[in-house]
């Protein structure tokens, strides 16, 4: 593995080559099982399954390529779960299986169609060497962009996959992970769009004693979204459809910034934990990382709640699962190497900008308007493609939810940066390429900053 300026240290990357969407989140005994959609190559190809483990979401044991393309297609985005009463019949020695389902995707004449995706199965009893089932697909189709299946326990107590359908996504039930019927849809209202939603995810959230269900989907690569997003809709499911409490008239995106993409939630954790892949369809085959043998990173592990907001009303919060990685913070204008945390508060507006000595910088902050912002524009490379260095691509500003004081958390990986603010309520994650390491700090109107040091 080659010396690194831009890979993270624990935001996840494969040990080299191609990952996006992660895949088959599921805990069990301890470890956390990370899958993705892997290519041996620095650029996007027909997809594999990666495959690593980790006992803290921090550090991880990469390990064998789960799965590879075969006579059915590329092996796409999909989810795993644990099927504690052996359901499937997979499983052997008392041991319940690990079972992944997935969309098996045909590339006819080596052309993306899109138009032969079908859902398939695999299982493993040592949940590191997987077995296709000989009867696949489990969940046949000659529809286009049907794909991406989240397998979850519904209310009934059966298990339920929501997939993408297009325009909107669709439920499924079954009994044993084999059978499979159709028993609902949800959209193409709320989608605007207009496009495919993607790598959907249902799971439930409780907030003052009530169950709410929380429905994500993910948007590609439409411009005036700015690029490839998660929106999410908050509502109720019974067992068989989802119904929405939302307006459908402004979307709520999981993440405001330019690169969270694909975030899906591990099966089997007490708390409801999520990962997402920190890029943005708009340019992540070109960012500048070929040359040190890995291309994308993960988001950090989150925990989401709900909360009550005075502005917004019920709305997701994010809190990043950092161990103790970070040290206690302390008032300084430099900063300790290219790992590290800022927490910043602040009465009204103010801002804090990085800076290094190429003359580049990246700030952050709450405006006069009540709004959190970053901008990008002059934080490093950028004529890697030609939208990055854009102001749309590179300038954003979203309301917060609070009135008031506000503190801030920066989480700074080498090459990403995770902004929370008002405890989570309002996240924006954002890839940064500085030619040199940031070393200074310089904050402007009520902003004052902590530093931490990172030692992963």
């Amino acid at each position: 593995m080659k010396t690194s300026h831009y890979r993270p240290e624990i935001h996840f990357t494969a040990k080299t080559g191609w990952i996006n969407d992660p895949n088959g989140l599921v805990y069990e005994n301890g470890n956390y099982h990370l899958f993705a959609q892997y290519y041996p190559g620095p650029v996007w190809g027909p997809m594999h399954w990666y495959h690593a483990v980790s006992k803290d979401l921090l550090h991880w044991e990469h390990l064998p390529v789960a799965m590879e393309p075969d006579e059915l297609g590329y092996i796409y985005s999909g989810s795993a779960v644990i099927d504690a009463e052996n359901s499937s019949g997979f499983g052997a020695d008392g041991k319940p299986p690990m079972i992944a389902m997935f969309t098996h995707h045909w590339e006819e004449a080596g052309v993306p169609t899109n138009r032969h995706e079908q859902q398939s199965i695999a299982w493993s009893t040592d949940y590191v060497n997987f077995h296709k089932y000989e009867g696949n697909p489990v969940i046949p189709s000659d529809m286009p962009d049907f794909r991406d299946p989240k397998v979850f326990k519904n209310p009934k107590g059966g298990w339920s996959v929501v997939m993408s359908g297009g325009d909107r996504v669709m439920f499924y039930a079954s009994d044993n992970l084999r059978d499979w019927h159709k028993t609902g849809e949800f959209g193409p209202e709320g989608n605007y769009s207009g496009g495919v939603w993607e790598c959907p995810d249902l799971f439930p959230l409780t907030i003052d004693g009530e169950e709410k269900w929380v429905l994500l989907v993910s948007m590609g690569p439409f411009h005036d979204n700015h690029g490839s997003r998660t929106q999410y809709f908050i509502g109720n499911f019974d067992g068989e459809k989802f119904t929405c409490d939302m307006p459908f008239g402004k979307a709520e995106f999981i993440d405001e910034g330019f690169d969270n993409y694909a975030a899906v939630s591990y099966f089997g954790t007490d708390k409801r934990i999520l990962i997402g892949w920190a890029s943005n369809w708009v340019y992540a085959r070109e960012i500048p990382t070929e040359d040190e043998d890995f291309r994308s990173c993960m988001t950090l592990a989150r925990e989401f709640t709900l909360v009550k907001t005075p502005v917004g009303g019920l709305r997701l919060a994010q809190k990043p699962i950092t161990g103790d990685v970070f040290g206690e913070g302390k008032e300084s204008d430099t900063i300790p190497g290219e790992l590290f945390r800022l927490t910043v508060r602040g009465e009204g507006a103010g801002s804090v900008t990085l800076k290094n000595s190429a003359g580049e910088s990246f700030t952050f902050g709450v405006n006069d308007k009540n709004e959190m912002f970053i901008d990008r524009s002059n934080a490093g490379q950028k004529d890697f493609k030609e939208e990055f260095g854009t102001d749309w691509f590179s300038k954003y500003a979203v309301a917060r939810l609070y009135e008031g004081g506000w503190e801030m958390d920066l989480i700074f990986d080498h090459c990403l940066t995770e902004l929370y603010i008002d405890g989570g309520s309002r996240v924006l994650t954002n890839l940064v390429f500085p030619t040199a390491p940031y070393d200074k700090i310089e904050t402007d109107g009520s902003a004052k900053v902590l530093v931490h040091t990172g030692n992963a």
